[in-house]
């Protein structure tokens, strides 16, 4: 197994210009599966504040995409979005999903991404708490999939570990991402949209445990939460390639409509 230690920009940069429709056109198809999922689990309304925001195109047209952010009374946050020009080796797609501050379920987050010739994935399930003292809710979320997460890096010697050049970045991730780019081929994208349901599905069955908050910390921990999603959202590596996509301007705009600036659907838990 080797290892990427390249910002986006550089994967870009360094890059040839490849044809990406057939892998793309899967990875859309898997982001609407895992969407189907939990919105068959919850009940979700799109905020208003993303209506619209959508450019749509036939394939070879260029760029298009669409940012759609949903909450509901247990979820506090989704965004379902994409961004994609296939035809020249570009995509980036995500799913990412904040709990309500009734419960201390992880973040749910994933990106399919493809910035030149190997394509890359990142799905995780970041922490709400300190993991490094709060041995109880590691020892729930993360210890519990460790074994899994040891089996996919034994387990998968063509794909490349990431590791982020961003301190920031390497900071927030959990212990046990899928985070990986690989070769061009069907067994990478098959692997990549298998992890992504494997992990979803952890993260539905862990709503079928007690993972409660005290009604009087949910204030504080409901803040938390949003400040994590916010910043997150701010300090994201790739926003440099919609910066240079769509200007300054629009790419702020995108950044806060993710993590929730303008919302008008309330607070869950909250």
């Amino acid at each position: 197994m080797g290892e990427t230690l390249k910002t986006v920009q550089e994967l870009i940069d360094e890059s040839p210009v490849v044809d990406i429709t057939e892998m793309y056109e899967q990875w859309r198809g898997a982001l609407a599966g895992l969407l189907a999922k939990v919105e068959s689990r919850f009940e979700l309304t799109q905020d208003p504040s993303t209506n619209g925001m959508e450019v749509e195109s036939e394939l070879g047209d260029g760029i298009h995409g669409k940012i759609a952010c949903f909450a509901g009374p247990e979820i506090d946050w989704l965004v379902y979005s994409w961004v994609a020009d296939p035809k020249r080796g570009f995509a980036n797609l995500h799913l990412t999903i904040s709990p309500g501050a009734q419960v201390d379920i992880p973040l749910f987050g994933m990106a399919f991404a493809n910035f030149g010739i190997r394509p890359w994935a990142y799905i995780d399930v970041l922490p709400r708490r300190n993991i490094a003292v709060d041995t109880a809710y590691y020892e729930k979320y993360y210890a519990s999939g460790n074994e899994h997460w040891l089996d996919v890096r034994r387990s998968n010697p063509r794909m490349d570990w990431f590791t982020s050049p961003s301190a920031y970045v390497r900071g927030i991730i959990s212990p046990i991402p899928f985070l990986y780019s690989g070769p061009y081929e069907q067994a990478t994208t098959d692997l990549m949209i298998s992890e992504a349901h494997t992990m979803l599905d952890r993260w539905l069955g862990w709503w079928d445990t007690d993972a409660s908050v005290p009604e009087a910390e949910r204030d504080e921990f409901g803040r938390f939460t949003e400040d994590l999603r916010r910043t997150a959202a701010q300090m994201d590596p790739a926003n440099s390639v919609a910066e240079r996509l769509f200007g300054s301007e629009t790419s702020d705009l995108l950044v806060a409509r993710i993590w929730g600036e303008g919302r008008t659907l309330p607070y869950a838990g909250r």
